[in-house]
């Protein structure tokens, strides 16, 4: 584990990616398939998937996917493509597969949770009639840490334990198996990915920009640590005499954010839809979900939702400006965005040549 501690260089500021890496399509196709194919994305919830033959039906970075619990209580992933005539096996973004079965609509292939190709009518014998190794269903990597499922469409890589790194063990003190989805917050908005991490990774803006944050935590002490080697930010805010809360934040490249607060977690996420677009997800999850509690839950959730709200206004402007050509490229303030240039330079390891 390695982290950026060094002494900032205020006399050469460090400059930024270009503006074209912001919207360009081929450059965010290329993206999608040397970073988003080859990282965990964080998916859906352990409590969506309760029972063996629950499944959640998504599209992840522009793949149609199925995870679907078990019989032995283990998550397997597929593409959410019949190997017949390509229909999609899942109609519902979530549900069950009735009998132990997975069933294409279509012809009525079936497979079993795991995969595995069972029967396919019309090819002679009802069972057996063609080699299950050869059509069984496309897999994904699929699994779960405390309650959240991730998947990755690339079979081979670290596992989740291993990506997720030094997080597993610093977040070990937050009962996050524990609580519960209170509510959640997406929207579609036209920013690129990389702005929103960007942003995420300084503080720099937060005195002019987070009137409520800035009530809550002392900002002159918040802390942002690189730890490149790892692929993940550790931030902390410490909570002022009288403020809401304390923060405690991890930014896993390229875009999990684990929030978590003294009371409940804000957990999130985007799907990059495109070059200068994203959905953004918010869960927002709490120990305690007595009707005694909702009003305060409600109000601090809102209170963490108002943050990102402010924070997505602006980035609508960055890149519609990012968009225009009169900018290519800025410079970065050594000592309150060294988290921006290590994310950029994690942008740039995974695409060598990416400026060349």
């Amino acid at each position: 584990m390695s982290m950026i501690l060094e002494r900032p260089n205020v006399a050469n500021p460090v400059p930024t990616l270009p503006a074209t890496l912001y919207r360009d399509p081929a450059q965010f196709e290329r993206e999608r398939q040397a970073i988003f194919t080859k990282e965990w994305l964080l998916y859906g919830r352990s409590d969506q998937l309760a029972k063996p033959g629950d499944y959640l039906a998504l599209t992840i970075v522009g793949y149609p996917v199925v995870v679907v619990r078990q019989k032995d209580g283990t998550l397997k992933g597929f593409h959410n493509v019949c190997r017949h005539r390509a229909a999609a096996l899942a109609q519902n973004p979530e549900g069950a597969f009735s009998g132990g079965m997975i069933r294409c609509p279509y012809h009525s292939w079936t497979y079993e949770l795991n995969g595995c190709l069972n029967r396919s009518p019309g090819f002679g014998a009802e069972k057996g009639a063609i080699d299950p190794a050869q059509w069984s269903l496309f897999p994904i990597s699929a699994d779960e840490w405390r309650g959240l499922v991730f998947v990755r469409i690339a079979t081979a890589g670290p596992t989740l334990v291993e990506w997720l790194g030094p997080i597993v063990p610093m977040a070990a003190q937050y009962p996050l198996q524990d609580q519960r989805f209170f509510m959640e917050k997406n929207q579609e908005v036209a920013i690129d990915w990389k702005v929103y991490g960007e942003n995420y990774l300084e503080c720099y803006h937060c005195p002019n920009m987070h009137p409520g944050l800035c009530e809550s935590l002392d900002i002159s002490k918040y802390t942002i640590d690189s730890y490149p080697e790892d692929g993940f930010f550790h931030l902390y805010g410490p909570k002022r005499d009288g403020g809401f809360t304390d923060g405690l934040y991890f930014y896993r490249f390229p875009f999990l954010m684990l929030n978590f607060y003294q009371w409940g977690s804000s957990i999130a996420t985007v799907e990059p839809l495109g070059a200068g677009r994203l959905r953004h997800i918010n869960w927002y999850l709490f120990s305690d979900l007595s009707p005694e509690k909702a009003e305060e839950n409600r109000r601090s959730a809102e209170w963490s939702a108002q943050i990102v709200a402010e924070d997505m206004d602006m980035n609508v402007t960055v890149q519609r400006n990012l968009e225009i050509g009169v900018y290519d490229r800025g410079i970065l303030s050594p000592k309150q965005e060294r988290a921006v240039g290590a994310f950029q330079n994690m942008v740039r390891a995974a695409m060598p040549g990416l400026e060349g």
